[in-house]
């Protein structure tokens, strides 16, 4: 009895020290969490400072470093991320849902599938009679502005959305007002969303995947197919034919079709699912034709490389109208040059805007007025309206404005339009008493 007691003490004991061992030795190499965090620095007694200790500003970096930098961290993360995604189907990814049958979705896509963020029918009628007129323009210069309406995965799979969001009781959203609109407007655009939807009963294999946001690698090909033949049809020009081949199933969901399950950081793979993965062969030796500008958000991330750069002699992409791939993640990223856009635009054969339905709150991410006013330089937006955008297209300002709107029961558009003009009585005052 004596040597169990002791054995149990000592693996305790073995147990308590394992971070200080892996942290000081270096045992084995952790795989990164993924997803963004910010890395601190490892802890220093550089830091201290007799002003830092009574402020206790040194403890406060101190213990923020030390902590970030316990032996094992990754590895008591995911395995405290694991029980609880077992045991409570609780997940600590920020911004992501599990529902019904481990379908795992980001949020933002069922608060805009039932309506909550609903910029307004006056806001999308100014965005979209202003991409007509810049479509018209162009027009006379003979480039096709392509809207494209991008699926989304709460409209796609409403049946797994978590009872707690009612989707039963959804009210009027961006993406059905926009769609309705670009038609009456004769607006060139491609609804992928319904088309996506029409093949959802018949398409031999997931069109969106259980543990992604985008859709799925399988779908990727059929909706780049779809897309060349309208830009075929648009240009008058052929694009390169390509052809899936060798198609690889697998159980294991492989990149973007796991890219919410490796958010999840947990100790063991999710269930599995089964998914299909395609190889792409284009015609040896394809003529490319036309030059693209592609307004887009990640969902072109999927194109950009493997499809994109074998359909157009020049290809560039606009990750959501403001940064600049594949810079779009460098520290600093690299902006669009939007300086004299208007002759910008007419350098290409064909201009596509593509946006998914999680982002059609954004407002085409101020493409629509931003071209508009390129070609009409008379014209200048109030300030207010500027701030409105910003609100729009500023993540963690829109969301607040959506609880705010809530809260005090009043339209989005209207909370919306108050700050901004608070924001704008705050800012001429700050520079008055300058």
């Amino acid at each position: 009895m004596r040597t169990v007691k002791v054995s149990l003490f000592f693996l305790l004991l073995l147990l308590l020290s394992a971070p200080l061992l892996h942290l000081t030795l270096k045992v084995f190499r952790e795989p990164e969490l993924q997803g963004y965090y910010h890395q601190t620095d490892p802890p220093s007694l550089t830091l201290f400072s007799p002003k830092k200790w009574f402020s206790t500003e040194f403890q406060d970096q101190f213990s923020t470093r030390l902590t970030d930098h316990t032996g094992l961290r990754n590895s008591l993360i995911r395995v405290r991320n694991q029980y609880d995604y077992s045991l409570f189907g609780m997940i600590h990814a920020k911004g992501f849902i599990q529902g019904k049958c481990g379908y795992l979705f980001e949020e933002d896509y069922i608060h805009e599938y039932n309506g909550d963020f609903f910029i307004g029918k006056a806001v999308i009628d100014k965005k979209l009679s202003r991409l007509k007129n810049v479509s018209d323009t162009l027009r006379a210069y003979n480039i096709p502005l392509l809207l494209v309406y991008e699926p989304g995965k709460a409209s796609f799979y409403p049946e797994y959305i978590p009872r707690r969001f009612h989707p039963e009781h959804r009210t009027q959203t961006n993406y059905d007002y926009f769609v309705k609109r670009s038609r009456e407007l004769a607006i060139p655009f491609m609804d992928m969303n319904s088309y996506f939807l029409k093949m959802k009963d018949t398409s031999r294999y997931p069109l969106f995947p259980r543990y992604g946001m985008h859709w799925s690698l399988y779908a990727v090909p059929v909706a780049v197919d779809t897309l060349s033949r309208w830009i075929e049809s648009a240009t008058g020009k052929e694009l390169p034919n390509f052809s899936s081949r060798y198609l690889d199933t697998s159980l294991t969901p492989r990149g973007t079709d796991n890219d919410i399950g490796e958010l999840l950081n947990l100790a063991c793979p999710l269930k599995p699912t089964p998914g299909v993965y395609p190889s792409i062969v284009f015609q040896k030796e394809p003529v490319k034709a036309l030059s693209a500008l592609i307004i887009a958000d990640s969902y072109y991330l999927n194109i950009v490389e493997d499809y994109g750069r074998q359909l157009f002699k020049r290809q560039d992409y606009w990750y959501y109208n403001k940064k600049v791939y594949p810079y779009q993640n460098h520290d600093p990223p690299r902006y669009v040059d939007k300086s004299n856009l208007r002759e910008k635009l007419k350098q290409y054969d064909v201009v596509l805007l593509m946006v998914s339905e999680i982002n059609l709150h954004c407002g085409f991410w101020n493409f629509a007025d931003e071209s508009f006013l390129a070609f009409h330089p008379e014209i200048e937006d109030p300030q207010i309206y500027a701030i409105e955008n910003e609100i729009r297209n500023d993540r963690d300002w829109f969301r607040f404005m959506v609880n705010k709107a809530r809260v005090q029961e009043k339209p989005l558009e209207e909370m919306i339009r108050c700050d901004a003009e608070f924001t704008f009585n705050t800012n001429n005052q700050s520079k008055n008493n300058d």
